[in-house]
């Protein structure tokens, strides 16, 4: 049995959609998974291998123990939920990324998407798009804003909640997003150990005997126009930028009139990015230019 993933890198924050708009770029993340049906056992850990194919030019290594590699433990954690404690026997993965880590394409959100999708696949789950969103949030908006020395110390439960970038990987396109309040007793355990929520070797092999699963309906989407003659041109710096330290550098708090003025021109982002046309149905006044650069101006 074989079959690949792909998972696209992603841009967020479009203009002022901060955490909220995302849009899914031209450059995948690929998984070729093959299992070995014919066997019964297997030697390897957790009945796993992984070979890595680096397209990115960063000359940056990951981790091939699927106890430690960010896509397997996604992985693992969506099939702890679903009582199977490893991959199928003799489950080969060969990894090929040509995204830049730690560049601001989105490859954390790539990396947890794939991984979501590779243990939906896998285990045989069928899950909707939904609940693999919902998935894809419990781990993606933990993981991604932690250092990556904290990935075997705790798991931070929805503490930011920007959807954008998973969203943008999970569906492709020009995506925005919307989160739901949360229960009180989904609030009540911001802080979860990392140890209930990814496999070993955070606690040991048996860690995640059945992990907590998300809460249903986290976060919604919905996906706008392109316009095909618009083509994105990413910036790629020559250093690592944690998203963690990225997110730093902003205000803890802002006036109400900035947070106004921020808000107004989120709803009309998505008519200039998505015609070009000057029909006369728009007369250029949705996919005007000057708009366009008018709506990013904010404060924010």
């Amino acid at each position: 049995m074989s079959f690949t993933i792909q998972t696209p890198c992603s841009s967020a924050n479009i203009g002022p959609g901060f955490d909220v708009i995302g849009l899914a770029l031209s450059l995948y993340l690929e998984l070729r998974v093959t299992i070995i049906r014919a066997q019964k056992t297997s030697k390897q850990p957790l009945n796993c291998v992984i070979s890595y194919e680096d397209q990115s030019g960063s000359g940056q290594e990951i981790s091939l123990d699927p106890d430690v590699n960010l896509i397997t433990r996604v992985a693992l954690y969506v099939l702890r939920c679903h009582d199977q404690r490893a991959f199928p026997v003799e489950t080969h993965i060969h990894i090929v990324n040509p995204i830049p880590l730690g560049r601001g394409l989105g490859s954390s959100g790539a990396a947890v998407v794939a991984g979501v999708l590779l243990g939906n696949e896998v285990g045989c789950l069928g899950l909707t798009k939904a609940r693999l969103l919902d998935y894809c949030l419990m781990i993606g908006l933990s993981i991604m804003d932690r250092p990556k020395s904290s990935y075997t110390k705790h798991i931070y439960f929805l503490p930011e909640r920007h959807p954008d970038n998973v969203a943008a990987a999970l569906f492709g396109g020009f995506v925005g997003t919307y989160l739901n309040e949360l229960n009180p007793e989904d609030l009540a355990r911001k802080e979860i150990p990392l140890s209930e929520i990814l496999p070993s070797p955070a606690g040991g092999i048996n860690t995640g005997v059945k992990p907590p699963e998300p809460p249903i309906g986290i976060g919604h989407y919905k996906k706008f126009l392109w316009a095909k003659e618009i083509k994105a041109i990413a910036v790629i710096p020559d250093f690592e930028v944690p998203t963690a330290n990225a997110r730093g550098v902003l205000p803890e708090t802002y006036t109400r009139a900035d947070v106004v003025s921020h808000a107004h021109p989120i709803y009309h982002v998505p008519g200039p990015l998505s015609c070009v046309c000057r029909s006369l149905t728009c007369n250029g006044s949705l996919c005007s230019p000057q708009l366009l650069r008018n709506l990013l101006q904010t404060r924010i």
